[in-house]
């Protein structure tokens, strides 16, 4: 019998659990639970998956732990991540030491005002301005100036054919001179809103066409064949993520003029935020010089072998963990009869690649996959513990003991394997991003724990 799927701590199978005397005392009330259990089934050959063949316990079996068994660990590249539709516009630029310099700009279209009446004789053009409101979130330095350009789209921005979204690496076609530049420091947690100034020219153009009630700004879609949408990426210099709000109420590009009466009266009108799901961001990942460098098209997947002993999930770059249990039919090698009763999985971000609670995800789903590294089914979203003063104790769990038992019998068909990622919308706007040690780490090292019983 091969037992190579265990390391050298690996558990005899003739070894009891035990932990303490009371430990002990309770086991052995567990020993004479399952004896009764066994008599019982003396009766009946079959009972709750064990073939007992009429064959009474005499102190032959096992409830035991072991968690020496061997992980397979690869981070995987995903072809594309869905990111409109959020409701955020993510722009900045961030450097990581694990995941490389992410870069994230963000398309959306405006539509023409409605219910204005600007008077042909006596108003006048002042300014445009685009209007951001700051979400509150930062990935970065909020203290250092942040640099931000926009840019007129020159494409329908549109849903390819058969497809209902659009996704981290769609492009569409934009002028090549920005409409306007920003630079200053947001404060992202206490600022209300970032006023950026966009071309005289374009906002004089805006507003003849407005008083002039041109067909191109009546009802109907001719506005968004005049003026197809904006794009807003970082400036030079950036060096933060953040986000924004990218709703109709919040997200506006602002047109101001004035009326000369009496008392010369200052007005706006707003071209709002169209078409919410067509909104998207767009994020490039340069991982020169990191773990990840060999990580890119053709190549998709790439084992913790080959990255530092450890692997990596970021949805927001597309990547993700897939976990392997390669030796786990083989347990059932190790007796007579055999049952797993009970598997967790616990990962640990690694140490040193976070702070608390910050740069690690809120939530991550364990997922099924299948050979292609196509999500199947969706398992868990696990539990996460914090430890916010040491930092020592921080893991997500996850409960894997039906995956592990339909797993014992699946046939190449059925092979299934783990993928660790961020769940929906949350992963896909923001920074966060998990490192995990495979079992070659010294210490805070990924680990399943599987209890089993054995009747030898």
């Amino acid at each position: 019998m091969n037992n190579d799927f265990f390391s050298r701590r690996e558990i005899k199978r003739k070894q009891r659990f035990f932990v303490s005397r009371k430990g002990a005392r309770q086991l052995c009330s567990i020993r004479y639970m399952l004896l009764l259990v066994l008599l019982a089934g003396i009766a009946a050959c079959q009972k709750a998956g064990f073939s007992y063949d009429n064959v009474v316990d005499n102190q032959q079996t096992d409830y035991i732990l072991t968690d020496t068994l061997s992980v397979a660990m690869k981070t995987i590249l995903y072809d594309s991540v869905p990111t409109s539709g959020s409701g955020l516009l993510l722009i900045g630029t961030k450097s990581d030491p694990y995941l490389g310099a992410v870069t994230a700009g963000s398309y959306f279209q405006v539509i023409q005002p409605t219910g204005y009446d600007i008077p042909a004789n006596g108003s006048a053009f002042d300014s445009l301005r685009l209007i951001l409101r700051p979400s509150g979130y930062i990935a970065g330095d909020s203290l250092q100036p942040q640099s931000l350009q926009v840019y007129r789209v020159t494409q329908t921005i549109q849903f390819a054919k058969t497809f209902y979204s659009l996704y981290n690496n769609s492009s569409f076609a934009t002028e090549n001179t920005p409409l306007g530049t920003f630079s200053g420091i947001i404060r992202p947690k206490t600022d209300k809103s970032v006023s950026i100034p966009l071309s005289d020219a374009l906002g004089s153009q805006l507003f003849t066409m407005l008083r002039d009630k041109s067909p191109e700004v009546s009802a109907g879609p001719n506005f968004l064949d005049f003026f197809r949408g904006l794009k807003i990426v970082p400036g030079p210099g950036s060096a933060a993520l953040m986000t924004f709000l990218a709703q109709d109420t919040s997200l506006t590009m602002r047109l101001y003029y004035h009326i000369n009466e009496i008392v010369t009266t200052v007005k706006y009108v707003d071209f709002k935020m169209n078409a919410s799901e067509l909104q998207f961001n767009q994020v490039t990942a340069n991982r020169s010089g990191t773990p990840l460098e060999k990580l890119q098209v053709p190549v998709r997947e790439l084992p913790s072998s080959a990255t530092g002993n450890m692997s990596f999930t970021q949805s927001l770059t597309g990547i993700g963990t897939r976990i392997d249990l390669p030796y786990l039919k083989n347990m059932q090698q190790l007796g007579q009869f055999f049952k797993i009763m009970k598997v967790i999985l616990t990962v640990y971000p690694a140490a040193g690649t976070f702070n608390g609670s910050s740069q690690i995800p809120a939530r991550v789903a364990l997922c099924q996959v299948d050979k292609t590294n196509t999500v199947t089914d969706t398992l868990s979203y696990g539990s996460l513990t914090v430890d916010n003063q040491y930092n020592e104790n921080t893991y997500y769990s996850y409960d894997i003991t039906n995956y592990c038992n339909t797993q014992l019998t699946a046939d190449d068909n059925g092979a299934r394997g783990l993928f660790l990622t961020t769940p929906g919308g949350a992963g896909r706007n923001s920074f966060d991003r998990l490192v995990i040690n495979d079992q070659q780490a010294p210490r805070k090292k990924i680990k399943v724990q599987v209890y089993y019983l054995l009747y030898k």
